[in-house]
């Protein structure tokens, strides 16, 4: 089984210790270090960990994060920062290649719009917090299996929802 996902950590060391391959995109520098040094304490072999961190953008105040081709982050703290080479990281590889994609990073509406030509037929789209409407708002999923999952988040007070969608 291979797997993508965009947004390391703990997801990262559960999936390696059950799947062939797994390939993870970072966009912050400090916690990519953080997830680099524990793999590599740890003998993991299987991911192949890249860092894309956001590029500044001149016309950030035009850009809406709601819309997959703006590329931007609705997390304030990145404001005037572009989330395309990041979101983009997953198109150096052929279509209909991985089993499963984990959308759990920034830019989500971009990285789902890069990530479903790249999962295969039968193949999973794993979206994380998607109460969040805007994330799947401008992608029509209605042919693909739906399971949504809806629980409390650990080590908060917060409840969120993880979507599962299977390609047809």
């Amino acid at each position: 089984m291979n797997i993508f996902e965009y947004g390391s950590g703990g997801s990262t060391f559960f999936w390696a210790s059950r799947v062939k391959h797994i390939t993870s995109v970072e966009h912050d520098r400090s916690w990519f270090e953080k997830i680099k040094m524990v793999l590599k304490e740890k003998k993991i072999t299987n991911v192949d960990y890249v860092l894309s961190e956001p590029s500044s953008i001149p016309d950030f105040g035009k850009k809406q994060f709601q819309i997959a081709s703006d590329y931007i982050s609705g997390d304030q703290s990145y404001n005037g920062k572009s989330f395309e080479t990041y979101a983009k990281t997953i198109d150096n590889f052929p279509d209909e290649m991985f089993d499963l994609i984990v959308v759990d990073g920034r830019a989500r509406p971009s990285c789902i719009l890069h990530s479903l030509k790249k999962i295969k037929r039968g193949g999973y789209l794993v979206v994380d917090n998607s109460e969040r409407k805007y994330y799947l708002s401008g992608f029509d999923l209605s042919s693909w299996g739906t399971w949504i999952f809806f629980g409390p988040v650990p080590y908060s007070y917060n409840f969120s929802r993880t979507s599962i969608f299977q390609k047809p």
